[in-house]
């Protein structure tokens, strides 16, 4: 699992069906609980550009991470999820976020709690900003100890006696205590 994954179940909480759960996190985000989801759901845009001779048309994909519809409102929130693992890229992020918002009106950022200091660069651009912050399970491959830790690379065992700490002997099992919370820029 990645924490990608983990941070999708969170924020959903699927049931057996896999519709959103009672406890979903995705209902602080967008303001509603009559929605409806989609992952990965590809869409197609397409953009007129001009040049010398000629005025052409040509698409390109985009793939938010999360698509919600609100039908009572006629609505669709694209959200990309953001996670800590290797190098944080704000350009690369923000650089998608925007492809989303030429397609969708409503278009939301969930980024590490950890890089606050880019959501007021978000905001200017007309994104709505959310913080997460969560607690990851690691299950140790050798002992099958549990360790919980906030950092994103495995920790060392927490089991007196194993003292494993080999980053490859360590599984993400879930995550605990996982908060969301909108950025207010005031």
């Amino acid at each position: 699992m990645t924490i990608d994954d983990e941070l999708i179940l969170e924020l959903i909480k699927p049931d057996k069906k896999g519709e959103v759960g009672k406890d979903a996190l995705i209902f602080k985000i967008v303001g509603n609980k009559k929605i409806k989801y989609k992952l990965e759901k590809s869409e197609i845009h397409y953009e007129f550009y001009v040049d010398v001779l000629s005025l052409e048309r040509r698409n390109f994909k985009m793939t938010p991470d999360i698509t919600v519809s609100i039908p009572e409102e006629s609505k669709d929130i694209a959200i990309e999820l953001e996670n800590d693992v290797g190098t944080w890229d704000f350009q690369r992020s923000l650089r998608q976020a925007k492809k989303y918002q030429t397609k969708f009106e409503d278009t939301r950022v969930i980024i590490p709690k950890e890089y606050e200091k880019f959501a007021p660069l978000y905001a200017h651009e007309g994104l709505r900003v959310y913080l997460w912050k969560t607690q990851r399970l690691w299950k140790c491959l050798r002992c099958e100890t549990v360790t919980v830790d906030e950092k994103p690379f495995p920790p060392q065992c927490s089991k007196s006696g194993c003292g494993n700490k080999s980053p490859v002997e360590f599984r993400l099992i879930g995550l605990q205590g996982t908060v969301i919370e909108e950025f207010n820029p005031q």
